[in-house]
């Protein structure tokens, strides 16, 4: 978790602290879980500690948004890989203090993204006014069960609201994603990993453009090989757009790679 990372969707993670606890099918197989355990922790569960990262860690921020600003582009941190923002056992402060940080990082996106989405809007700050315009705010929804999120999430004012719909387990059926701005789609991947068909994702797609947001597509899902490659795209699903802040048209086409 920091500076370089392997989810295309954004340049860095950055992590407030280290832990959560599942809430719901997409949780089955979490990725962080599993990382946490692999790694000698043990901070996922209900009565489990929040990790706080350290001192030196935060200050990371500070030097990525140099960075930026010294190449004169924006970078996208995913805030976080290995934590909730919105988690109800979230360290005291500490979501206040992710806020100090974000005002002091304005040349990075920071991509506040949750499964929390009833707890979004109470966790704020008060100079949140029609949103930040460094914060992305987005909310998991893996099924249809799930789609509630987006309806909670398009209620919240924000320069960019989007959706992670990975690991996507089922159909959606064909769902109103007005009001979002942008939506990442996946399957699952690790050993465990549920199926995804390919289809399931082309309606996404197809539902995110209808609604005029921007459609990136993470990856297909299934166990990676030695190298860490996932199966290929097919065609028409090599579909890799970024949104623009509200009140701006997404530009068209595909930044796949």
């Amino acid at each position: 978790m920091g500076e370089t990372t392997a989810i295309n969707w954004c340049h860095s993670t950055f992590n407030p602290w280290v832990g959560c606890v599942q809430i719901d099918q997409a949780c089955l197989n979490c990725y962080a879980a599993a990382i946490d355990k692999r790694t000698g922790g043990a901070h996922w569960g209900k009565t489990a500690p929040r990790q706080v990262t350290s001192e030196k860690y935060w200050r990371q921020p500070i030097l990525w948004n140099r960075a930026a600003v010294q190449a004169g582009e924006r970078r996208r941190v995913f805030c976080g890989s290995m934590c909730d923002w919105a988690d109800k056992d979230a360290p005291k402060g500490v979501v206040a203090q992710v806020f100090d940080l974000i005002r002091k990082t304005p040349q990075l996106d920071w991509l506040m993204l949750s499964k929390r989405a009833d707890r979004i809007a109470s966790l704020l700050p008060k100079d949140w006014g029609d949103g930040f315009p460094n914060v992305w705010l987005g909310v998991t929804v893996g099924n249809v069960k799930g789609l509630w999120r987006a309806d909670t999430l398009r209620e919240i004012p924000a320069v960019v609201r989007f959706l992670s719909v990975e690991p996507l387990l089922e159909d959606l059926k064909r769902p109103d994603f007005r009001g979002i701005d942008w939506v990442i789609a996946g399957g699952e991947s690790g050993g465990r990993c549920r199926p995804m068909d390919p289809a399931w994702a082309r309606a996404v797609r197809d539902s995110t453009h209808l609604a005029g947001g921007a459609f990136w597509m993470k990856q297909l899902g299934g166990f990676p090989n030695a190298r860490h490659q996932l199966f290929e795209l097919p065609p028409d699903l090599r579909v890799r757009e970024l949104p623009k802040a509200r009140g701006a048209r997404r530009g068209q086409g595909s930044l796949f790679k």
